[in-house]
C-alpha cells in the first residue's frame, strides 16, 4: 500500500498520516511511505518511482499543501496511468482538513475527481477541522478488503522491467552509476543501501520519469558501449517516448466505455503524435495500433480528397485489405486500440474536419489525433465534429519538440541502429525546420 502526501509542514496532516499507517498496518496492509523509508530531511527520493511500480493499491492524502505539490501530482500521473490500464489496482484519494473536491479540481485533479472520495469526517464546532484519528478512521474504514494478488497484466510494470532486461547487459557498476547521474540523480540516491551496487530496476523506474531529451540521450550513452547491439536496440526504442510528459501522454487514452475519442493534438511534428502514443500505453505495441498519415504537398489536387486518399491506401495497406472491400470493413483487433495520426499540414481545419467525418462514417470505433496546419489557440473555436474533441497543448514548446525529434533521430542512427534511411532522416528534419 502506497501513501501519496505533502504532510511534512503540516501538523495535522502529519498526524492524520500517522493514524493512516497505523490503522492499515492492522488490517494487514504493508504501508509504503516516505515518512519512514527514506533517509531524514529529504522531500523526494528516487525509490519513490520503484515503490509506485510496486505497490498494490494507493492513498492519497489531499491537504492544501499536496494540492499544489508538483510531486504528488507526479505521483497521481503515475497511479492514475497504472488504475486505467488494471482496473485491479485500487486508489483511494481522501481529502483531509478543509480541502473540498471543489478544491481538488481547481488544483487540476480531475483524474481523481473520477474515483470515490472518501467523505470528510464533519467537525464537532463551525469551521474546525476534524479530529486528526477520527479522520484517519474514516479513510481506513473507507478503504476495501485488501485486494487479492493482481492477475491483469501491469503494462506500467512491465515496461519498467523490459528497460530493466536490457540494462542488466552493462556489468560494469560504474557505468550504471554514471547514467543515474546523467539522469540527474544524486550520488546519495546511488551509493545507499539497498542500491549499492545501482540496480537495473532502480534505474529503469527512474526512466518512466519525463526527461529533457538530451539528458535522456547523455543517459543512455554512458552504458550505450557496454551493451550488445540488440539491448541497446531495444533499450532506445523502449525509451524514445519518454520526453512526452506522462500527464500529458495520458490525455490521448480513451476514457472507460467511449468507442472512440478525437484529439487534436497542438504539435508541429507528426511524429511527435507517435510518441504521444508509446508514452500512453507503455511501449506495448499489444494494446495500440497505431496508423500515421500525411497527405503529400499541395498540387493540382484538392488537399482534402488527398488527404482522404491517404487515410484509404493506408489503412488498406495495414490491415492487408484489397480496392475491392469496403473500408467499413476493417478489422476490429480485440484489446486494442486503433489510432490513426493524422498530419493535416496542408489542409485548413475545416478540411480536417470533414475527413474525421468521413473516417467515423466509414470505421466508426477508430480513434483518431489529429494534428492541425497550424498552431491553435487553446479557447479555439473547433469545426463540426471537432467541437467534441479534446484539444491538447503539450507542456513543451516548439523549439523543445524540435530538439527533442532531433535527438531522437540521432539515438536511432548514431549508434547504428537500423530505423530510416539517412536521406528520408535529413528530409524529415528539414521539413520539421520548415513547419517550425
Amino acid at each position: 500500500m502506497f501513501i501519496s502526501h505533502s504532510t511534512r509542514e503540516d501538523p495535522y496532516g502529519s498526524e492524520v498520516r500517522g493514524h493512516v499507517i497505523h490503522g492499515l498496518r492492522d488490517r494487514g496492509y504493508e504501508v509504503l511511505v516516505d515518512a519512514e523509508g527514506l533517509l531524514p530531511g529529504e522531500k523526494w527520493h528516487p525509490r519513490l518511482y520503484e515503490w509506485l511500480l510496486e505497490c498494490r493499491a494507493a492513498v492519497v492524502l489531499v491537504n492544501r499543501a499536496a494540492l499544489t505539490s508538483s510531486w504528488v501530482h507526479r505521483e497521481v500521473d503515475i497511479l492514475m496511468w497504472r488504475l486505467h490500464f488494471n482496473h485491479s489496482f485500487l486508489v483511494l484519494p481522501a481529502p483531509i482538513g478543509d480541502v473540498t473536491p471543489e478544491d481538488m479540481a481547481a488544483a487540476g485533479f480531475e483524474d481523481l475527481m473520477s474515483l470515490q472520495l472518501v467523505r470528510r469526517i464533519a467537525a464537532a464546532e463551525k469551521d474546525a477541522v476534524p479530529d486528526a484519528a477520527e479522520a484517519a478512521e474514516g479513510i481506513v474504514r473507507a478503504f476495501p478488503p485488501l485486494p487479492a494478488p493482481m492477475d491483469e497484466d501491469d503494462p506500467v510494470q512491465r515496461w519498467a522491467e523490459d528497460i530493466t532486461a536490457q540494462l542488466s547487459q552493462v556489468r560494469t557498476m560504474s557505468r550504471l552509476a554514471r547514467m543515474g547521474r546523467a539522469l540527474g540523480l544524486h550520488d546519495r540516491h546511488l551509493a545507499g543501501s539497498p542500491v549499492t551496487d545501482v540496480s537495473c530496476g532502480f534505474l529503469a523506474a527512474q526512466m518512466l520519469h519525463t526527461h529533457d531529451a538530451s539528458r535522456l540521450r547523455n543517459a543512455v550513452g554512458e552504458v550505450a558501449r557496454h551493451m550488445d547491439s540488440t539491448a541497446l536496440d531495444q533499450l532506445v526504442r523502449l525509451v524514445l517516448p519518454v520526453w512526452i510528459d506522462a500527464a500529458s501522454a495520458r490525455r490521448v487514452l480513451p476514457e472507460e466505455g467511449m468507442e472512440r475519442q478525437t484529439t487534436v493534438l497542438n504539435v508541429r511534428n507528426p511524429d511527435t503524435g507517435q510518441y504521444y502514443l508509446g508514452r500512453a500505453f507503455c511501449m506495448d505495441g499489444s494494446r495500440y495500433c497505431c496508423i500515421a498519415v500525411s497527405a503529400p504537398p499541395p498540387g493540382e489536387e484538392d488537399p482534402e480528397d488527398e488527404l482522404r486518399l491517404a487515410c484509404e491506401q493506408h489503412i488498406r495497406s495495414r490491415f492487408g485489405m484489397n480496392s475491392r472491400e469496403p473500408l467499413a470493413g476493417a478489422p476490429r483487433l480485440q484489446d486494442c486500440d486503433t489510432y490513426i495520426v493524422i498530419d493535416a499540414e496542408h489542409c485548413t481545419l475545416p478540411q480536417a474536419e470533414r475527413v474525421v467525418e468521413w473516417l467515423h462514417e466509414h470505421i466508426p470505433w477508430v480513434h483518431i489525433l489529429l494534428i492541425p496546419d497550424e498552431q491553435l489557440a487553446d479557447d479555439c473555436a473547433l469545426p463540426g465534429l471537432l467541437s467534441e474533441a479534446n484539444l491538447l497543448t503539450p507542456p513543451f514548446g516548439a523549439d523543445d519538440e524540435r530538439v527533442a525529434i532531433r535527438v531522437a533521430y540521432g539515438m536511432l542512427n548514431d549508434w547504428g541502429i537500423p530505423h530510416i534511411s539517412d536521406e528520408l532522416w535529413m528530409s524529415r528534419i528539414n521539413r520539421s525546420n520548415v513547419r517550425g
